[in-house]
């Protein structure tokens, strides 16, 4: 690949390690900076003491619909007369240890969590588990094709390494099963006739073709990753590196290097069925990456992990302040509720959906990241309704939410101050990505001007979350520490709702319920949004 580079762009050294493992460990000594792994590895390296994070993503599918995901399938040959609840004394085929499609998944499926590599020997009658340590657990090597010392090795010289090798494995007939990801069966045989030879076993003991693995596959889970260092990772360069060979080497790009193919071998450096890269969330660590049930799945796979508390809910809270509230609520709660708490909004969102968390309360302007998270809305706030009537929760009804309206409020005695001549005023918001304090706001202003340059549109501004060193933080008070000045959280005196209308600001309509004083709204905006309460993690 450096060979074809341009000279202009960034360059790439090779460095030749025996594992995958081994590659992790030279990413941490800085003998390394790159190395692309499987989601199970990537579990690994996120690990201490290696503490590598993801920072850029394969992607199959399509290029209009990428996806970052494969399925984990278990094939086998078309007449056999099995289901996978009869998979015991079978002989079966590994793509290599710690691999989501060739182990973790199919393992964590069908043995317990004790002993793992123990169990799998004594279940299978005989295998092929590149990486397994054929001295302590030789029935997991015994049906590998590897000469003397590369005989199970975890690289390209074990013949039945790696997704094709793991088929191969089953085409040879050495195996009964062979557990791989969905793709596998298509870059392998190319006519449909040969495909037809074989089978997808299905977790409710059924069959299915091998084109039915959204249907018939035992998990769906994430795609191989590019991982660096989490300090000094150099994840811009990397980036720039691959977003380069894509652009010049990808998917029928050219005759003189294919970055996603090789005639020396399959998926060598990066899988075959690729189309190509997307960059990884710079805040995305392992575990956000993986999601919260695979990486709960593999962690109890590996330990020996009590079962979470059904009974027990996990409240995020933002600041001290929601901190300090939680702690009063969990206090009656009768150990029903635990709290725990994060700076900003966007850590409790990634708190509840690595499973740090169970619920959150959330600002609409946030339902779209949140989701985006794999959180779903499970309770909405009422406020008052049409009659002005409070509608209690415990009257328990499936009510539609009504929202609030979001206002720009000014004082009474500013009476020349209209919509149209707020330019160069001073400006107070809840918070950045809040629906009535930024989101609606700003976007009526953008319809305006055309332009994102906020910071220019007013004089000076106060909307928590921004630079601090910007005008945007220049109105903001802090509370006992400069450090907490323009904080997305209560630590900032001005922030949400109340917080805003101290200084006159953009709020939903029901904060003037609360303050005393002399205020005009200068126009409501012609917008309805409410606040979703109680996200959790999605269960699909």
């Amino acid at each position: 690949m450096n060979n074809v580079l341009s000279v202009d762009g960034p360059h790439v050294t090779c460095v030749k390690r025996t594992s995958y493992l081994e590659c992790i460990k030279a990413i941490v000594a800085n003998k390394a900076d790159a190395v692309t792994i499987d989601g199970g590895l990537v579990f690994e390296a996120g690990l201490a003491p290696y503490n590598l994070k993801p920072v850029v993503a394969e992607f199959y599918g399509s290029k209009d619909d990428p996806q970052t995901h494969h399925y984990v399938v278990a094939v086998v040959k078309k007449g056999s007369d099995f289901q996978l609840n009869q998979l015991q004394d079978k002989k079966s085929c590994h793509t290599g240890l710690g691999w989501s499609a060739g182990w973790n998944i199919p393992i964590g499926i069908l043995l317990p969590s004790d002993s793992v590599e123990k169990a799998a020997a004594e279940f299978f009658a005989g295998s092929c588990v590149p990486c397994a340590d054929q001295t302590a657990f030789p029935k997991l090597c015994q049906l590998c094709a590897g000469k003397g010392t590369d005989k199970c090795a975890c690289n390209s010289h074990e013949p039945y390494f790696g997704y094709s090798g793991a088929f191969k494995c089953l085409q040879d007939g050495v195996g009964d099963v062979s557990f791989v990801r969905h793709m596998t069966v298509f870059e392998n045989l190319a006519d449909k006739a040969d495909r037809d030879e074989y089978e997808l076993l299905c977790r409710d003991n059924t069959r299915g073709s091998v084109d039915k693995y959204e249907r018939c596959h035992l998990a769906r889970v994430p795609s191989h990753t590019v991982v660096a260092r989490s300090m000094g990772g150099k994840e811009d360069l990397i980036w720039e590196l691959l977003n380069l060979a894509q652009e010049n080497f990808g998917k029928d790009k050219s005759a003189e290097f294919q970055l996603f193919g090789s005639p020396h071998g399959k998926d060598l450096l990066f899988t075959d069925a690729a189309l190509g890269f997307l960059r990884v969330p710079p805040k995305m660590d392992a575990k956000l990456y993986l999601g919260y049930e695979y990486f709960s799945a593999i962690q109890h796979l590996i330990s020996d992990l009590g079962a979470e508390d059904p009974q027990r809910v996990i409240w995020c809270a933002v600041g001290q302040h929601e901190k300090a509230k939680c702690d009063e609520w969990s206090a009656l709660s009768g150990g029903i509720l635990k709290c725990t708490a994060k700076e900003t909004t966007e850590g409790c969102i990634a708190a509840v959906a690595k499973g740090e968390a169970d619920a959150m309360s959330l600002d609409g302007g946030f339902i779209y990241t949140a989701g985006k998270c794999g959180l779903v809305p499970v309770l909405a706030e009422n406020y008052l309704s049409q009659d002005g009537k409070e509608q209690l929760g415990s009257k328990c009804v499936n009510t539609p939410v009504e929202g609030y309206y979001v206002v720009a409020v000014v004082k009474k005695s500013d009476a020349d101050l209209t919509w149209n001549s707020l330019r160069g005023k001073k400006s107070c918001h809840t918070a950045v990505g809040t629906s009535a304090g930024w989101n609606i706001p700003m976007g009526f202003i953008y319809n305006q001007t055309g332009s994102c340059k906020f910071d220019e549109f007013f004089s000076q501004n106060c909307a928590p979350g921004s630079d601090p060193a910007s005008s945007l933080c220049a109105l903001c008070n802090g509370s006992s520490t400069p450090a907490h000045t323009c904080a997305p959280n209560s630590h900032e005196a001005y922030y949400g709702s109340s917080g805003a209308l101290r200084q006159v600001a953009s709020v939903h309509h029901l904060s003037l319920w609360h303050q005393p004083g002399e205020l005009l709204a200068l126009s409501p905006f012609s917008s309805s949004h409410h606040l979703g309460a109680a996200f959790r993690r999605s269960q699909n």
